[in-house]
């Protein structure tokens, strides 16, 4: 039984001192992560090819048993319409060939379309999926609601997932919607995250799940116990989630971890968790 727990970053200025010592450099931040997370969102790859050693310097940092969770070029899911599917096949096949050598350490990668995909893109979504020739898992996050109406278009979406073994990366912003956007954090996440229905539904053996909580922790525990419930069922059923938690200005992301892991841990006897953050007076000031 195991969760893979991670954030949207592997740094942070206000984790300084908590997460990492102030001496450590910054280019040894991510191994120091490595020890207390599991798995990390990257992001990078989204918006810029990232040099093949610069991938492999990752790998290597991290302990064994760590996951990336690696993102898919823009110019593969956010330019899918406008570009040829040429281009867009060699962009995704040269993405797969920078992660071959790195799949001992590879989560979920992701295949994130924003909201102009809409039902239309759903066969040039299976033909990206159905190219994926790594031995790791991949993941698929929609944002049109076409693929939230539970009519169709969204059965067609899930049961072709399935078919394929392609998870779907669940999305949960409900916590920084809940509100008013009465800081800037909140006024940022919610004009910059999708605001769509949450589906848990597993179509894979590594459902993924992105949860963006709201900078009021307290406001969280709705849905953390939710979480929590949704979780211990998947390992029940011998299911590897990733869990990647953000917050609206991602300080408090670690502290949300701790505490939806803590709550799995109540419900399930048999679930040892591996997420222990470290102590500190820093920890403690934050909030």
């Amino acid at each position: 039984m195991k969760i893979h727990y991670g954030m949207a970053q592997w740094q942070h200025p206000a984790w300084v001192n908590w997460l990492y010592p102030t001496s450590l450099p910054t280019g040894e931040r991510l191994g120091r992560y490595s020890h207390v997370f599991s798995t990390v969102e990257v992001g990078s790859t989204f918006y810029t090819k990232v040099d093949d050693a610069q991938l492999l310097r990752w790998y290597e940092s991290v302990v064994d048993g760590f996951k990336f969770s690696f993102k898919a070029p823009q110019t593969v899911t956010h330019r899918l319409i406008e570009r040829s599917w040429s281009d867009v096949q060699h962009d995704w096949l040269a993405f797969m060939l920078s992660l071959q050598p790195l799949q001992a350490k590879l989560g979920p990668t992701m295949l994130q379309f924003p909201a102009i995909c809409d039902e239309r893109a759903l066969d040039t979504i299976f033909a990206l999926c159905d190219m994926w020739t790594l031995s790791t898992p991949l993941s698929v996050e929609v944002r049109h609601l076409a693929y939230f109406n539970k009519s169709q278009t969204e059965r067609r979406f899930l049961a072709g997932l399935s078919d394929r073994e392609v998870n779907r990366v669940v999305m949960d912003s409900r916590p920084v919607f809940s509100t008013d956007a009465y800081c800037e954090s909140l006024i940022d996440a919610q004009k910059k995250k999708p605001r769509v229905p949450c589906h848990p539904v597993v179509t894979a053996n590594h459902p993924v799940v992105r949860f963006i909580g709201h900078p009021d922790l307290p406001r969280n525990e709705l849905w953390l116990d939710q979480w929590a419930a949704k979780l211990s069922q998947w390992l029940s059923q011998g299911l590897t989630p990733s869990v990647f938690v953000h917050s609206s200005d991602n300080i408090a992301a670690p502290t949300l971890a701790a505490q939806l892991d803590e709550r799995v841990r109540i419900l399930n006897p048999y679930y040892q968790s591996a997420l222990a953050l470290p102590h500190s007076q820093e920890q403690v000031s934050l909030w």
